[in-house]
Parts: C-alpha cells; structure tokens; sequence
C-alpha cells in the first residue's frame, strides 16, 4: 500500500513539472490569446458577451493570475455583436498593451492556476479505475492520463479542453456512487458535479440527457438486484442542483429568458439566411423560459453559426471547406500513442472474452463509464462544418484510459504473459511521449513515421497554433550566422516583441539565404512554398518549423 502510495505521488508529481516545463517555454497559442481576452474583461466587467462560445469556469480561474502579472488593458476594440468574436482583438490588443516579459509571466501563472483541477482529474481517475479493478488499474490510469500527448500539449494552456476532462472524471465518478447508493448526500454531491461540467465545456451540455439515459439503463439492469435503486425523485434533485450551479456560474445572467427576446446569428436558430433573427418568434414557444443562462444559449448558436459557414479545413493533403465525420478517429489512429492502442485494442480483447463470474466490474458499472466517452466523442464528430482541433476530443480520452486500465488485473490473477506484455507497452508509451517532448502538440505516433511526417496528414493544431515562438527566438540567438533570415510562421506575438528584427517574409522561391518556415505555411492553401518541400532543411525547431540555408550555387 505505501508503495502504491509512493508511486502515485511519483507521477502527479512528474505530470506537474513537466506541465510546469511546457507552461513557462511554450508561447501563447491562437486560441489562447481569446482566452486571455475573455478573462480580463470578465474581471473589469463581470460580462459574460465575450467568448461565449468557452463557458467562464476557466477563465474565472485563470483570470486572476493574468491580472496580476499584466495591469495594463485596452478596450477600444470590443463589440457588442458575437459574430464580431471581439475576445480575439482583445486577447491582441492586452498583448500589445503589455510588455512581452509580462505577457509571458501572465500566460505562465494563468496556466498554472489550472494545473491542480488537471490533478484532480489524476486523483479521481485513480480512484474510479482501483474500485472498478483494482488499485493497480488505478496506477496504470494515472500512467496513461500522465503521459499522453494531448493531455500534456493541452493541459499546459489556458484553454479549458483537459480541465473538462478532469471534471469528467469527477461527475461521473460522482453520478456512478449516487447510482449504487442513492442517499440524499449523494445526490448533492451528484449534481454539484454535474453542474461544473457545463460550466467548463459548452459541449458537456450532452451530460443532462446523457445522464437520464444511464439512469434509465441502470434501473432496467437491476431489476433483478436487491440492492437500493436511484428513484425519479432523486434523479429530478440531482438535475435540479446541476441546473442552478450553471445559472450560478453564470451570476443568473440572462437567467430563463422567453425563448422569443433571443437574438440569434446562425441558420439553424434565426431561420433565416440573412441574420439575425429568431424563428421562434410568433411561435406558441416564444413565451417559453430557456431553462439556460442567456450567454450559454447564445454561445451555442454562436457555434453553431462557426459550423454553419465552416472554417478550411485540410486532412492527407487535402483542403475543404468542411470537415470529416472520420477525422477525430483517424486523429486518435496518429496522435495518440501506438503503445495506448495496443494496450486499447489487448482490453476490447480481454473485455469480450471476460467471464462475468469473474469480472471486478459488471457490464451495468462498464456502461456507466462507456457512454458519456462515446457520446462526447460521437457529439463532435458529428460536426462536419470544420475539423481542426484534437482538443475536442480530449474529455472522451479519460474514460477509454479507465476501460484500457483493466488489463492491470493480469498482475494479481497471474497472467504473466499480459502483464509482462502490459508492462512493456506502459514503458513504451512513456518513451514515446517524453521523446517529443516539450513539443507534445506535434506528436505523430510511429503508424506514420513520427512527427517529423505529421504535416503530410494533420495540420492546424495538430501541428502548431504558434505555441513554438520562444523556440523560434532562441534558435535565432544561437545562430547568428542566420543573419538576415526570412521567415514564414505565425507567432502569437509580434516579431519585433519577440526580439527578432528585420524579418522578411520569403516568396515561395528558394533564393540564397536563410529561411524558417513554420509546417502549417510550408504545406498551405495554395502551395506557395511547395519548392521547399524537395528541399532537405538544415535543422528543425520542435517538428513544426523546419530551417533552410541555399547556398548560392544550390539555389534551384
């Protein structure tokens, strides 16, 4: 016991420092800079307007260490109108307001004020997995949750992706104890999860019906039990405390509106193709009150809106103007580590052919933990209007983990074969993560070669979201032979406030010279830079920014 103990500290803490690592050498990425927006005007206005699309929990959080890192603020750019998006002119107009050290120690300190609900998602993880099998499947949790790419990448900014998934965990952790003891203390503790998962993701919105979907499949799978079952009584109180915790996040904004004062921007909600509008209006449901914040609903149709019109998106060399229902699967096939789809592929296998006379958990326990995965992960493949982000299906990742950890139970039944197979794989995938590290956001696992090949399949921020900056600055001050050099990358911050004057930005021929050029730029709409791609760079900055020097002679 006091080495499992040992052990459990050991990899909270390693999964701390190196979040801690990536926090301070990462810079700010695209979506950050919205985030950072959103925080510090909610903390000079307490409105909600500004980034709706993200609920405030994050941000509520994180917003204090950024004002006491960066005082000064600048709001002349705001607009009242959502589909202006105003949280990204503010996140750059507080970065231009701001030295770059402050800017820097903000973006640290907001980071880190999220690292701690991140271990909560490691603690509860630990503990759902142990009680379903055992307490080295709970170990064996917390070696995939610690380890894993996307969960370090993300985990290390101020989006609110990973703080979701630990919150995840937490509330369905929560809703499976109130499913096998229904006490009235349960219940509270239930729902109070309940209601901070909206209020960290708009997309955990699925969780109120998804809820009173497994509660109704629990109930028909123990109809033949004794012991006590979750009445509807019950089941309406825990919604209720969920309910009134997400219009409290919210300070009651806009609180149970009639559904006809709603102004909205997208197709779907204005019913028009010339918004804004309200097809509602006139309707015997205007006079409804929308059980949902005002800024939450808003939000969603905001993102609705985003989908509507879709965002370029490019998949195997290939760009659209929507997206792929298969993306986010094919995503998960080359982002996360072969060793974790090995392991997943061994527990779908050893699940199947499991006696349920011998099972630690039951099939009805199982589902509990199935389900809100599946849904998440169906919810946003679903949305074919763009596909860009891995992110999105971060708060599906921790429940495949907890289903993956059963195969810890080859230790104490003796298994030796598949433990000693389910130790190596567990050692592999820590290897594999901690080589691409700290540049977990461009890891590629080996299905297709590693990183290096990432961008001939995924880009966007699969690849880079201008979280490489600081990289890009110190190898520029390493080498100085690299003078003048031209670069093709975005940067969240300015080349000058990065230090890097003079910068040109090259033409798509390789001329003589010095040139970085960012993954997203090199294999870009249009191909301008398609001359490059021949070409052998002469280093790389992580696996997103590859660095050529043509000699006069070499010059194509």
């Amino acid at each position: 016991m006091i080495f499992r103990k040992i052990v459990l500290i050991g990899l909270c803490l390693s999964q701390t420092i190196l979040l801690l690592i990536l926090s301070w050498q990462t810079s700010l990425n695209r979506t950050e800079v919205g985030h950072l927006g959103a925080a510090v005007y909610f903390y000079h206005t307490g409105q909600f307007d500004v980034f709706h699309v993200n609920p405030p929990l994050t941000r509520i959080i994180s917003g204090g260490p950024i004002l006491l890192a960066a005082p000064s603020f600048d709001w002349k750019t705001y607009s009242p109108r959502p589909q202006d998006r105003s949280e990204w002119s503010i996140g750059k107009s507080f970065i231009q307001a701001n030295t770059p050290v402050q800017i820097r120690w903000a973006t640290f300190w907001a980071r880190c004020s999220l690292i701690p609900l991140i271990l909560l998602g490691s603690g509860f993880g630990y503990r759902f997995a142990s009680e379903l099998y055992g307490t080295g499947a709970g170990l064996m949790f917390v070696v995939l949750w610690t380890f894993s790419p996307l969960v370090l990448a993300w985990g290390a900014t101020i989006c609110p992706d990973v703080t979701a998934s630990s919150l995840g965990i937490m509330a369905v952790y929560a809703f499976w104890h109130w499913l096998k003891k229904p006490t009235w203390k349960q219940t509270v503790l239930a729902g109070l999860a309940l209601g901070l998962l909206p209020l960290a993701k708009i997309t955990w919105i699925i969780a109120f019906p998804l809820w009173i979907v497994i509660w109704l499949c629990w109930l028909l799978l123990s109809k033949s039990l004794p012991a006590p079952k979750p009445d509807g009584k019950r089941m309406v109180v825990l919604l209720g405390i969920a309910l009134y915790l997400l219009h409290t996040g919210y300070l009651f904004d806009g609180s149970f509106r009639p559904l006809g004062e709603y102004e909205f921007i997208s197709r779907t909600f204005s019913g028009t193709d010339t918004p804004p509008g309200n097809r509602f209006t006139g309707s015997w449901s205007a006079s409804l009150p929308v059980p949902l914040p005002g800024e939450f609903l808003q939000g969603i149709d905001t993102q609705k809106l985003d989908f509507e019109r879709g965002i370029e998106s490019y998949f195997r060399g290939t760009y659209s103007q929507h997206g792929w229902w298969y993306y986010y699967l094919y995503t998960v096939l080359v982002k996360e580590p072969l060793a974790i789809l090995i392991l997943g592929g061994l527990a779908l296998t050893v699940s199947f052919r499991r006696s349920p006379d011998n099972a630690g958990a039951t099939r009805r326990d199982e589902m509990v933990v199935l389900f809100p995965g599946l849904t998440v992960f169906v919810l946003v493949s679903s949305q074919t209007g763009f596909s860009l982000h891995p992110r999105y299906i971060i708060p599906a990742l921790p429940f495949a983990y907890i289903g993956i950890s059963q195969l810890a139970r080859s230790f104490p039944e003796r298994r030796y074969v598949l433990a000693t197979v389910t130790t190596l794989l567990l050692v592999w995938l820590a290897g594999s993560s901690l080589s691409a590290f700290p540049h977990a956001m461009s890891y590629f696992n080996e299905t297709i070669g590693g990183s290096k090949n990432g961008p001939k399949y995924l880009l966007g921020s699969n690849i880079d979201w201008g979280q490489n900056s600081y990289f890009l600055k110190t190898w520029y001050d390493t080498h100085p032979e690299a003078r003048p050099i031209r670069i093709a990358y975005t940067p969240t911050e300015s080349f000058e406030r990065l230090g890097i004057p003079d910068v040109a930005i090259p033409s798509g021929d390789p001329e003589p010279g010095w040139y970085a050029i960012g993954a997203n730029e090199l294999y870009g709409p249009g191909d301008l830079y398609e001359a490059f791609r021949s070409l052998e760079p002469v280093d790389r900055i992580g696996t997103s920014i590859w660095i050529y020097h043509i000699e006069p002679e070499a010059a194509p």
